[in-house]
């Protein structure tokens, strides 16, 4: 048996609390519930018979508030998660809505990095894509099925530069200045860049012999 030896209200949602078993937190659960089940300071529990109480009150809330994120954005499996946490819920109630909402196709980290490539490959070199897919915690294998069809991080930067320096002097030093911070910016490394340069300067010196 466990004592809950304190009920704080939880700062991140004034609909729910914090529960304290023998002086350390265990969970935040629905002030509504807590109240209903009578979970009061000095009471003791069974910490089995509390976790199913949290569990089974907390997984329909917790999915209807999933639902309602990701109708207004398009996430990941990670945002989601950390989303849920951030509401105070526990790791077996968050584990079973991660499922829940795999189970229905409304997370799907596969297709997310398809439509994320897909949407920013014109302004954005391999690199950075596989870098930001890799910090909204998208799977390596994942990222790179998305990235496999993608030009080569040349190709892309060159496409860029090109539109870039369309009638601009590639003699004025300022402009290549702005032009390799505009590149970098992008995602794209130095050597990519450099590469980039010198095919703007042969293409445009054969154009000047014309």
């Amino acid at each position: 048996m466990s004592l809950i030896t304190d009920i704080k209200p939880n700062k991140r949602d004034k609909d729910r609390v914090n529960l304290y078993l023998d002086g350390e937190f265990y969970c935040s659960v629905s002030a509504l519930v807590a109240a209903a089940k009578k979970l009061n300071e000095g009471r003791e529990i069974d910490e089995k018979e509390l976790s199913d109480i949290v569990f089974e009150s907390d997984k329909r809330n917790a999915f209807e508030y999933a639902l309602g994120y990701i109708s207004r954005y398009v996430c990941t499996q990670k945002k989601i998660e950390q989303k849920l946490y951030d509401k105070g819920y526990g790791r077996v109630v968050v584990e079973f809505t991660i499922e829940k909402l795999k189970s229905y196709g409304y997370i799907d980290d596969r297709e997310y990095a398809a439509q994320y490539v897909t949407v920013n490959r014109g302004v954005k070199g391999a690199r950075r894509l596989r870098e930001e897919l890799r910090q909204r915690g998208v799977a390596q294998e994942y990222i790179d099925a998305a990235l496999k069809d993608v030009s080569t991080e040349e190709d892309d930067a060159y496409a860029l530069a090109v539109k870039h320096s369309a009638g601009k002097d590639l003699k004025d030093e300022r402009y290549v200045a702005r032009l390799v911070r505009f590149l970098v910016y992008r995602g794209y490394g130095q050597d990519v860049v450099a590469r980039c340069l010198s095919r703007l300067r042969e293409q445009s010196a054969e154009r000047s012999k014309r």
